[in-house]
């Protein structure tokens, strides 16, 4: 998965401003409003991401991206936590997650298929493997558009 010269230079600006407020930048996704770009940003904290603390980081953000003049144009800023089903912006933020379950989509078909779903397996620097019934399917992570955690609620009956 690449990262866009603007995602870099925001996360360069983001990074150290969340955590001076007791969080850690998880992620940054770029999509467009019409003629404004919109910025969500995806906050991590030890002791849980609520919405006092998207607020804070909101407006820190906000005044910072105004005073530095970092984006020109009109913009629209998003904070959230990553949610139960988290997306992962990195291979490093996978480690803690191996056991569960992910969904995999890729830029381009690997052994003929572009999506995968199972256990996360294990993580080897770059490279996630994924356990489906088991049959393990090792990925780099430049392969990878876009991973996500799939929440599974405790109890739950699964449907086959």
């Amino acid at each position: 998965m690449t990262r866009s010269p603007l995602i870099a230079r925001l996360s360069g600006v983001i990074a150290p401003a969340v955590e001076t407020l007791d969080a850690s930048l998880w992620g940054i996704e770029l999509a467009s409003a019409g003629s404004r770009m919109v910025i969500r940003v995806f906050i991590d904290a030890e002791a849980g991401v609520t919405i006092d603390l998207c607020a804070r980081v909101s407006r820190h953000l906000g005044a910072l991206f105004d005073a530095e003049d970092v984006l020109p144009g009109a913009y629209v800023l998003e904070v959230s936590s990553p949610g139960l089903e988290r997306r992962f912006f990195s291979p490093g933020q996978l480690a803690p997650f191996v056991g569960r379950v992910v969904d995999v989509r890729l830029h381009e078909p690997q052994d003929g298929r572009r999506h995968l779903r199972g256990v996360l397996a294990a993580v080897e620097a770059d490279t996630l493997v994924v356990d489906e019934a088991g049959v393990r399917t090792s990925v780099a992570w430049e392969r990878v558009k876009n991973a996500h955690l799939v929440h599974e609620f405790p109890g739950a009956v699964q449907q086959g």
